[in-house]
């Protein structure tokens, strides 16, 4: 038994050492497989679950050399054709079209040369007329790009409106020889400068000629006619009136316009801040209810008072203003409940489209700013002087009297725009 377990062992190890071996299996390369050919279950050796075309591994061919190949890149035709005819459809070359440049219309030439030039002087007290300083010189130079003239404009500033400064710029004015002047002024200006100026055409957009004492038949004024605006309200008025003011110059002449134009006045209130207590004030107050109330306040006040009273239920019969309140942002600042019984007096009509561009280029506009609008037609009126009368103007305001006589008619506020009334 000793010795069959060592023989045994021997013949074991012998057997395992003399296998015979198999010969290895040929290099196969990894490849990446597509995902829908990939069987469940198995594995994937792969980073992607899709290969694109083109992935595989192809050998490189080494081509023989040839001859350079030339690209002819030149259009013979001014259509090319997309597709490949067939037997029944053939394809006709085009003749080539001769390109016809098209020539803007030439600019008018000027009716003036620099022989004649208008010259024209822009007084402005600008502490006191503040922003129409800049706004009123802006329109008349947009009037004078309008009609394409020769033109030499000079800006005057005195200021203020004390007689001395008025005076010194009247004396520079006429040490440059202007021929005509636009004095953007109130009524203190406007009297010193028709006691000082006989000679020179003066336009006078800001004032009507009824602010002034008196003046020569040198000086045109431009300004709205309030007295016609509140007759023109009048009539849609009933017999219980009320007033608001703000406690400015101009609030006090609308009230008494207002005034000359009803018998009776029922109701009269002063909002000087937009910042008032409208609640108190209306609260209960029974008497503005049917009644016809004049918003002779400025915008902001105006927007307030109509917005609060409908806020507190009081239903007035209706909501008039002037030239004031003719503003697009009425339609922004009140909703359109609180307006839908309001008229709104304005005299300016419509300008030309171009000249409305113009003015828009400067930051400022005559659509809704009647001193712009006064101004350009004062520019337009001495532009025609200086011509003798022999162009046409462009604005179709008559001045009768040294006085711009306007249009006017009513427009209520509608959802989006001023819609003109009957």
């Amino acid at each position: 038994m000793k010795l069959w377990l060592p023989l045994a062992l021997s013949l074991f190890l012998f057997a395992g050492c003399t296998a015979t071996n198999q010969a290895p299996a040929p290099y196969k390369p990894t490849t990446y497989n597509i995902s829908s050919n990939a069987k469940k279950g198995v594995a994937i050796n792969q980073k992607s679950t899709a290969t694109y075309p083109g992935s595989e591994i192809t050998p490189s061919e080494t081509l023989p050399p040839s001859a350079p190949i030339v690209i002819d890149s030149t259009i013979s035709s001014t259509t090319l054709a997309m597709a490949t005819p067939t037997p029944s459809t053939s394809v006709e070359p085009t003749s080539d079209q001769p390109f016809e440049p098209v020539i803007a219309a030439p600019m008018p030439k000027p009716l003036n040369d620099d022989s004649t030039m208008i010259k024209i002087a822009v007084l402005v007290p600008q502490k006191t007329i503040k922003k129409y300083a800049i706004t009123s010189v802006n329109s008349v130079i947009s009037y004078l790009l309008y009609k394409n003239y020769y033109f030499d404009l000079n800006v005057f500033n005195s200021g203020d409106e004390k007689e001395e400064s008025i005076a010194k710029a009247l004396s520079d004015i006429q040490a440059g020889g202007y021929h005509y002047i636009i004095a953007p002024v109130t009524a203190e200006g406007a009297n010193i400068i028709a006691s000082r100026v006989t000679d020179t055409l003066v336009f006078i957009p800001t004032l009507h000629s009824s602010n002034v004492r008196s003046s020569g038949a040198n000086i045109i004024f431009g300004g709205i006619d309030y007295d016609q605006q509140i007759a023109l309200l009048a009539g849609k008025a009933n017999e219980r009136v009320g007033t608001f003011e703000d406690g400015s110059g101009l609030s006090y002449q609308l009230n008494a316009l207002v005034k000359k134009n009803s018998n009776r006045v029922v109701y009269e209130k002063r909002v000087e801040s937009p910042k008032a207590n409208f609640r108190q004030m209306f609260k209960g107050n029974g008497s503005l209810n049917n009644a016809s109330l004049y918003l002779n306040t400025q915008l902001v006040t105006s927007s307030l008072i109509a917005s609060q009273l409908r806020a507190n239920d009081i239903h007035p019969y209706t909501l008039l203003s002037t030239q004031v309140n003719y503003n697009p942002l009425l339609l922004t600042l009140t909703q359109y409940e609180d307006r839908d019984q309001m008229y709104i007096a304005n005299s300016i009509q419509k300008a030309p489209a171009a000249l409305e561009e113009i003015n828009t280029m400067f930051g400022h506009d005559i659509v809704y700013d009647w001193v712009n609008y006064s101004t350009s037609i004062g520019a337009d009126y001495l532009c025609q002087q200086f011509f003798n009368g022999t162009i046409q103007r462009t604005f179709k305001e008559t001045i009768t009297g040294n006085q711009v006589v306007y249009n006017t008619s009513l427009y209520q506020p509608g959802r989006n725009e001023f819609i003109r009334g009957n």
